[in-house]
């Protein structure tokens, strides 16, 4: 509860017992919705899921140039830095690339 709810609550009852009862509730009550809302968050991905929804944002594809870029990257003539910039990605997003690309190969 906000603090200046509470010091509201406290001055319209005129006894701490009874606003710490309230309170008391209030906060029960707030609980127990919360739960709820998490509860019916968690059963509505798992039926997505079931469903086959695809969740979060889509992957980014990868462009036509990766893998010559990748080539230089692995014969050490670009950093992984100037690599990502070629590609127009973030450098943990051209990391990724190249260990899914490592783990095609082998």
């Amino acid at each position: 509860m906000l603090p200046e709810n509470e010091q509201r609550l406290r001055a319209l009852c005129q006894n701490d017992t009874l606003a710490n009862q309230i309170m008391a509730l209030i906060e029960a009550d707030l609980r127990s919705r919360r739960a709820e809302i998490a509860q019916r968050q968690t059963e509505g991905l798992k039926r997505a899921r079931e469903m086959g929804t695809q969740l979060g944002r889509p992957p980014i594809k990868r462009p036509r140039k990766f893998a010559s870029v990748y080539l230089a990257f692995s014969n050490h003539e670009i950093s992984a830095r100037a690599a990502s910039q070629r590609l127009g990605v973030s450098p943990g997003t051209f990391k990724r690339w190249v260990a899914e690309e490592e783990r095609e190969r082998s």
